[in-house]
């Protein structure tokens, strides 16, 4: 059951029609069953939501198990609440508990950066995926991924030819930026 309440914040899409995904891994795209006009049926899984009689329970429009995922995918706030109330502020690295504390994603989100919608993997959004870390071990992690990505992101460059920036070359005489005074090393 999801920890914080629903608010005008909260945006109201029941009935509308699905929106395009814009790319952004941050917030993924929203199931086709999310823009459902089919009172009784779950707005996240799509299954019918059943009374203890066996009856279809028209009055809802989510499982509370599915309610929590969704919240937690897509509000920060609630997102927090559910790691604190889970690990109750102890970090998972060092183990002090400190009064501030950030969650991490275990596997990154940016891995997430350019897959395609029906390729989406959720367990990076799942909330066995988040952890509490201390902000001084949350920033070495940060940065020790920084500097995995960028390796491999030169390692790919050098395979096919490209080598670094020449930064003079690159800013240009004016000393403004240009994107298209990209130097390859031959």
């Amino acid at each position: 059951m999801p920890l914080s309440r629903w608010s005008k914040r909260h945006e109201k899409t029941f009935g509308k029609k699905k929106e395009k995904w814009n790319g952004n891994f941050r917030l993924p795209p929203k199931p086709e069953c999310y823009y459902t006009k089919i009172k009784g049926q779950c707005r996240w899984c799509g299954n019918t939501i059943v009374n203890e009689d066996g009856s279809i329970n028209e009055r809802k429009s989510w499982h509370k198990e599915c309610a929590t995922q969704y919240m937690i995918i897509y509000h920060s706030r609630e997102q927090r609440a559910q790691v604190f109330r889970r690990d109750s502020g102890v970090c998972n690295h060092c183990g002090v508990s400190v009064g501030r504390w950030d969650v991490d994603h275990i596997k990154p989100l940016v891995e997430q950066k350019g897959v395609s919608e029906d390729n989406i993997d959720w367990t990076y959004y799942a909330i066995e995926n988040l952890q509490t870390l201390c902000k001084k071990c949350h920033k070495i992690k940060s940065k020790s991924e920084t500097h995995l990505r960028s390796n491999v992101k030169d390692k790919r460059l050098k395979s096919r030819g490209i080598g670094r920036y020449n930064h003079k070359k690159f800013i240009g005489d004016t000393g403004r930026y240009n994107i298209n005074k990209f130097i390859e090393d031959k």
